[in-house]
């Protein structure tokens, strides 16, 4: 999948993903043909991705959509997996810690819940996950300034940079929300009435951290929203899931790493797939005026890389400073 290309100029961000539509793929197939094909067009949450399949398929063809335990328990471990991935190989080098050889091994080796439960408690929240849930923003605060960790180091880093504009933020809650308000389906990039909006954890987690978004500590709200997202996880809270019809197509919602994946199906009258589409929660973030537009406005290099790492697109990104001839991947 082609990566996401920004441009500075003047203080002016423009955001640029070719997006190849992989999804065009499942027209003329059966439901079943494209529920197999889902994981090997989407490599990255490919659990995901299939039982969004199955559950807009199924809606799509007027069948009960209900998702299996086995396949919540895949997306499940497939989203605590990602997010820990992420934080040993980009968020925590981002935030100027150290990777920890151990901890990496560690995931290479982990299979069941008990593996990724001990990781974290390990390589994040110093304690159970279910015990550090239970800090409350305050105490959040105190573990960041603590420094007993390359976690908390990375959160106070967090909390002592220069404050950011705060997004606009839309928790994607349902996809019956979605489809009594299909306006979001507009355009090629989708947006919430028109604002460009994040869809993500922090959006989940908003009315937990508006405090720190009120005194612009985005980077830092972001990454504790996945933390308390990985921390749900990997206690007794399952990946949200369900499907509705929408103008006669089925909407299918499945939670993962990243926020909020949605599937859209319509079949013809021979049963077979006439139309698809997939919108990534990367896809709402990647908006001319998204959040990675607003994160690539202002700061160096630096900053903004560690900004948009955060923010966590699905493929990899280019930052361009037109002024100053900068050009940085990730």
């Amino acid at each position: 999948m082609n990566g996401i290309t920004l441009q500075r100029r003047h203080g002016q961000v423009s955001v640029h993903w070719p997006r190849l539509a992989a999804e065009q793929l499942f027209v003329g197939r059966t439901p079943a043909e494209a529920i197999a094909l889902a994981p090997q067009l989407f490599s990255l949450c490919g659990h995901a991705q299939q039982l969004a399949a199955t559950l807009a398929l199924a809606a799509a063809s007027g069948q009960p959509a209900v998702a299996d335990t086995q396949a919540l328990a895949a997306v499940r471990l497939e989203a605590i997996r990602e997010t820990l991935r992420r934080w040993l190989l980009d968020w925590a080098p981002a935030c100027g810690q150290t990777v920890d050889p151990a901890a990496l091994a560690a995931l290479g080796r982990a299979v069941t819940l008990h593996d990724y439960r001990q990781l974290a408690a390990f390589c994040i929240f110093g304690t159970d996950p279910s015990i550090w849930r239970q800090y409350g923003l305050a105490g959040w605060q105190q573990w960041a300034a603590s420094g007993d960790s390359a976690a908390a180091r990375a959160l106070q880093q967090l909390l002592a940079a220069a404050p950011e504009p705060v997004p606009a933020l839309q928790w994607l809650h349902s996809a019956a929300n979605l489809a009594a308000n299909p306006h979001w389906l507009a355009g090629h990039t989708p947006a919430w009435y028109g604002q460009a909006a994040e869809t993500g954890a922090l959006a989940r987690y908003q009315p937990l951290l508006q405090a720190w978004l009120d005194a612009g500590h985005v980077s830092a709200a972001r990454l504790l929203a996945r933390w308390l997202a990985l921390a749900a996880w990997l206690g007794e809270t399952e990946p949200g899931s369900d499907s509705c019809t929408l103008a006669g197509s089925g909407l299918a919602l499945v939670d993962t790493a990243r926020g909020p994946l949605l599937h859209l199906a319509t079949l013809g009258g021979d049963g077979r797939i006439s139309h698809y589409r997939v919108l990534p929660p990367t896809l709402w973030h990647a908006h001319p005026q998204g959040c990675m537009a607003q994160a690539a406005a202002g700061g160096d290099t630096a900053q903004i890389h560690r900004r948009l790492l955060l923010i966590d697109p699905c493929v990899g990104f280019t930052l361009a400073d037109i002024d100053k001839k900068e050009c940085h991947h990730a």
